[in-house]
């Protein structure tokens, strides 16, 4: 079925469906594909249109009430595909230790284990076109020696995944199958306003959604699942207010809290002695067309004698913005998009051409024959270090009294973050100097010591992976959803979105996500059958 654009349809109409969905980015559209087949109906509700449109970005503005959040606005994409569409396209799982309570990170611990979504891991890795090789060290044996190692006990080597190019957009590979299957409808600009509930205050009666041109609409369906970000989930939520004066499943005040991100930071620049080898043994792989990159990361007996949050370290090979390989990475980033857009890079200059040409070709050689990323002659080689938030129930979303285009309450966004922080930053700062002793490695150039008072959260930068404010908890005074992503209290309400998430460990957080979400579609395929 073509895409449904509610801009050219009449005024208040009432859709029906089995199941709806709001939101066609990443978790919205591997729930819709996942219920294919199952002869439900489903209703996939998008925001955005079919391209990004600045009126329709424009309601993402919020207010800051705390730190800066960058990717409050940069990060996200009010789109058909959603962040999908821009996304690097990184998957690791969590560690089984990320789903644990530990002692010395006060508020941890999910109420699920890994092990209850490592059945949905292999699919998810079909879906994004990657390999099912391991994510551990146990990796090694499938690539060529020279082989990366650690000597310092409390340092272990986990590698993730990158998805094609050609697999990230989500609505070019699973919006295709969605759009081609006679039981699903894709409405584009379906702004969902309200979750409107029975007086009971248990069930969702309708979803109330607008348009830029005034126009209303309502959706009814069995079963409801807002599969939006954390910020426009907690949102939606906080501003449906028909039947509880402080939004859904707000009676404790917990809806809006515990939100986080990853945070990073560009902590060294690293000039190895003998680059070439050390290239050799650290530069990405490919096994088919899986990129593979590595991570060096803190054990969980170190994190618990530091008293660390999860914490890990990456390289970064950074070409200048002008050289060949970032004007290459933006071509293909166009592809994903699905536009030759105005945000291309200028090509090189033209006195670079001959060295940049060169540098391509050793590029699709290495790439080719070797299997391997190869990293430019001019390339800057740093170190990030990457970290999870200490869970905090005073970093959250809450509503502003300014309206948006809609009429809905613009989010204000209270980020918090501090000193567990910066210990973490400081103890894998001095973990890795180790390390790099221990590689005889060359030139090593901090440009953070993480010390009180030194400035260091200048250097801070979220990573646009938005987590928390409706969190996942098995005791219903605590969170927002049970341990099946069921809203509390309300019996065919559901979140898929990483505003469940209660930790977020040190692995990006979209391949977790995923794996969630198919295990909820399991749910409402048994529950519905």
């Amino acid at each position: 079925m073509v895409l449904i654009d509610l801009h050219e349809l009449a005024t208040e109409q009432v859709f029906r469906a089995d199941v709806l969905i709001v939101g066609a980015g990443v978790a919205g559209l591997t729930l819709a594909d996942a219920l294919r087949g199952s002869g439900l109906n489903v209703d996939l509700l998008e925001a955005g249109g079919a391209a990004l449109e600045p009126q329709s970005q424009a309601l993402y503005e919020a207010e800051m009430a705390g730190i800066a959040h960058l990717g409050t606005t940069e990060g996200r994409f009010r789109v058909y595909g959603g962040s999908s569409t821009r996304w690097g396209g990184q998957l690791m799982p969590l560690a089984a230790c990320d789903f644990e309570a530990r002692s010395h990170v006060p508020h941890s611990g999910w109420p699920i284990s890994s092990g209850d979504l490592t059945p949905y891991l292999q699919r998810c890795e079909e879906l994004l076109g990657v390999n099912h090789n391991p994510y551990d060290a146990a990796l090694l044996q499938q690539l060529p020696q020279p082989w990366p190692q650690v000597s310092e006990e409390a340092l272990l080597l986990r590698f993730s995944k990158w998805a094609p190019f050609r697999s990230r957009n989500l609505a070019q590979t699973l919006g295709s199958r969605c759009q081609a299957d006679p039981q699903t409808r894709i409405f584009l600009h379906a702004t969902v306003t309200a979750v409107e509930l029975h007086s009971d205050g248990r069930h969702v009666e309708s979803l109330q959604v607008r348009t830029f041109s005034g126009d209303n609409f309502s959706f009814k369906g069995r079963q409801v699942v807002i599969a939006a970000g954390s910020i426009e989930t907690s949102r939606l939520l906080l501003a449906s207010r028909s039947v509880h004066s402080d939004g859904i499943a707000n009676q404790t005040d917990q809806l809006g809290r515990w939100f986080h991100d990853h945070l990073a930071v560009k902590a060294a620049t690293l000039q190895p002695r003998r680059r070439r080898e050390f290239l050799k043994r650290l530069a990405p792989w490919f096994l088919g067309d899986t990129r593979h990159t590595l991570k060096i990361e803190s054990t969980e007996a170190w994190q618990a004698q530091q008293g660390c949050l999860n914490v890990m370290g990456h390289l970064v090979f950074q070409s200048p913005e002008n050289s060949g390989f970032a004007w290459l990475r933006q071509q293909l980033l166009a592809r994903q998009i699905g536009s030759a857009s105005k945000e291309k890079l200028p090509a090189p200059a033209l006195q670079e051409i001959p060295s940049e040409a060169f540098d391509l070709l050793y590029l699709a050689w290495k790439r080719m024959a070797r299997q391997r990323r190869w990293c430019p002659s001019k390339a800057e080689i740093t170190l990030s270090i990457d970290t999870e938030q200490q869970p905090n129930p005073e970093s959250r979303i809450r509503l502003s009294a300014n309206l948006d285009a809609m009429g809905m309450a613009k989010a204000i966004v209270q980020w918090q973050w501090g000193e567990p922080e910066r210990r973490t930053f400081a103890a894998y700062r001095q973990l890795f100097n180790q390390q790099w002793q221990a590689w005889d490695g060359g030139q090593i150039s901090w440009s953070e010591s993480f010390e009180p008072d030194s400035g260091w959260e200048k250097g801070v930068k979220d990573i646009y992976h938005l987590m928390g404010g409706t969190r996942m908890t098995s005791d219903p005074h605590s969170g927002i959803v049970d341990p099946n992503l069921r809203v509390h209290g309300i019996d065919n309400l559901s979140i898929a979105s990483l505003s469940v998430f209660p930790t977020g460990g040190s692995s990006n957080p979209t391949l977790t996500l995923m794996m969630l979400t198919l295990r909820l579609a399991e749910r409402l395929r048994a529950q519905m059958g």
